[in-house]
């Protein structure tokens, strides 16, 4: 059986008595709460879903916001290591022609997702330099957002 050596308090789940000194824990109570909570780096979150089941969760902070245009027709574009979690892409509301975006693979006409003028997507994964993208037209734009 293992013990807590320093108690810590759950906000959202109340327990009685409040654990003090050193708790005794089995493999069962351990299970339960590691399903239960979330560790942000800073301290334990109670994870909490609605009725239906579904959990309750919200994007992560924004890291940088990254404006790309084009200097010529037809050009790819791409980014080096990045760490991410999560991209949102917008196509700006000025371009003339769309925009084609592909994750681990090169985009190209018809190859990947296609944004139109103020389209957006939005991606998760776990590093810009899956990002790839082809602008079509002379000076257009790409707003994007990544998230840390």
């Amino acid at each position: 059986m293992y013990e807590i050596q320093k108690p810590f308090p759950i906000q959202g789940i109340p327990l009685k008595p409040e654990l003090s000194g050193r708790q005794k824990l089995d493999e069962t109570l351990i299970q339960t709460l590691s399903s239960l909570l979330g560790y942000d780096g800073e301290s334990r979150r109670l994870i909490t879903c609605a009725l239906n089941g579904s959990l309750h969760v919200c994007d992560p902070p924004l890291a940088e916001v990254i404006n790309v245009q084009s200097v010529g027709p037809n050009e790819l574009y791409s980014f080096g290591d990045i760490p991410t979690t999560v991209v949102l892409i917008k196509a700006s509301i000025n371009n003339a022609s769309p925009v084609w975006a592909n994750v681990r693979a090169d985009a190209g006409m018809n190859d990947g997702w296609r944004l139109m003028p103020q389209d957006w997507v939005q991606f998760s994964i776990n590093n810009m330099r899956d990002l790839h993208f082809k602008i079509i037209g002379d000076g257009d734009r790409l707003e994007i957002l990544r998230s840390e």
